[in-house]
């Protein structure tokens, strides 16, 4: 029915997509005996020995548990079904993309795996993708933040619009230093060059309106050059503010999660039902997220920040007062 070079495209195609066939399976759709066969899978395995490039270090392999031939690449191994699980959890939990780019997302990572791997994955995945609820913006951003990764890395300046929290619109020079992903939201960490300010200021990508690239170039002094792991061990929810040493008493339930909130941290008392905990983090992140503590959080130093604190302590409690007759 078939010519022997359809029987070896089609088992070149099956291997190329990672899918896995036996020998029962070919000599039953192709009508074909064991001998047979065995001349198409040599021919096949010639044609990979004499492979050069990307295709140079894969070979036809049998895994004689399930019976079946796949091609192997030792160097350059792909995900595996669990591999790509994982990383679609991850971006289903982030919410960070808009459905469109999150549909391309997962439909590029199980183009990777065999058709049954792929379906199962679908199964794992198909009600928590029915769920979906994308952030408010659904903002496609991929394109955006591949040109401000690409700036970076040439240090090149850029003119932009930002929308600001409060809705007002402001227009800045800067100069990207840095790009991460942090509590839904990716954000382009910059040097503004058109206004004084002192440190680096993280802009969320999805609030930029509009961006122009500049010709001209910058260069960030090695002492005051932007470090992003070291950055994000200090940030707290993207806001910034001066960078502190702090200790306060923690009497909640996961002291773990707390260390893990500030990976510059560390125990340096511990008591009944309490610890003593020193971290570094910035000033205006790490307010918010003490009071979202509620009474888990006792503020021990430094001074300021406690003062910082009452303050905005005394006008939440304002807002609880009863109304005048």
């Amino acid at each position: 029915m078939y010519d022997k070079n359809t029987r070896i495209l089609y088992m070149l195609e099956r291997l190329l997509e990672k899918s896995e066939f036996s020998k029962e399976e070919i000599q039953e759709m192709f009508r074909i005996d064991s001998r047979t066969f065995e001349r198409d899978i040599a021919t096949l395995r010639t044609y990979f020995s004499h492979r050069m490039g990307s295709m140079g270090d894969q070979y036809i392999e049998y895994d004689y548990q399930k019976k079946k031939y796949y091609l192997k690449n030792p160097v350059n191994q792909p995900l595996d079904a669990k591999q790509v699980l994982v990383l679609i959890k991850l971006l289903l939990g982030t919410r960070s993309l808009a459905v469109e780019e999150l549909d391309q997302m997962i439909d590029s990572l199980c183009t990777l795996l065999d058709m049954n791997d792929k379906k199962r994955i679908q199964n794992f995945i198909s009600n928590e993708r029915l769920h979906f609820t994308p952030l408010k913006h659904e903002q496609q951003l991929m394109d955006r933040i591949w040109d401000f990764s690409q700036l970076i890395d040439s240090s090149h300046k850029m003119i932009m619009e930002y929308k600001k929290a409060n809705h007002t619109i402001s227009t800045y020079t800067v100069a990207p230093v840095g790009l991460l992903f942090c509590d839904f939201y990716f954000y382009v960490v910059c040097y503004v060059t058109d206004r004084e300010i002192p440190y680096p200021i993280s802009f969320r990508v999805d609030r930029i309106l509009s961006y122009q690239v500049l010709k001209e170039t910058f260069k960030i002094p090695y002492a005051h050059r932007f470090e992003s792991g070291d950055f994000r061990n200090k940030i707290n929810m993207m806001y910034q503010g001066e960078l502190i040493k702090f200790t306060f008493k923690f009497t909640g339930h996961s002291v773990e999660a707390v260390l893990d909130k500030f990976p510059i941290s560390r125990v340096i008392e511990e008591g009944d039902g309490y610890c003593i905990i020193e971290a570094m983090a910035y000033e205006q992140g790490l307010l918010m997220w003490i009071f979202s503590q509620g009474d888990w959080i006792h503020l021990l130093s430094p001074q300021d920040l406690i003062e910082k604190a009452k303050a905005r302590l005394n006008r939440m409690q304002r807002y609880y007062e009863p109304l005048e007759a």
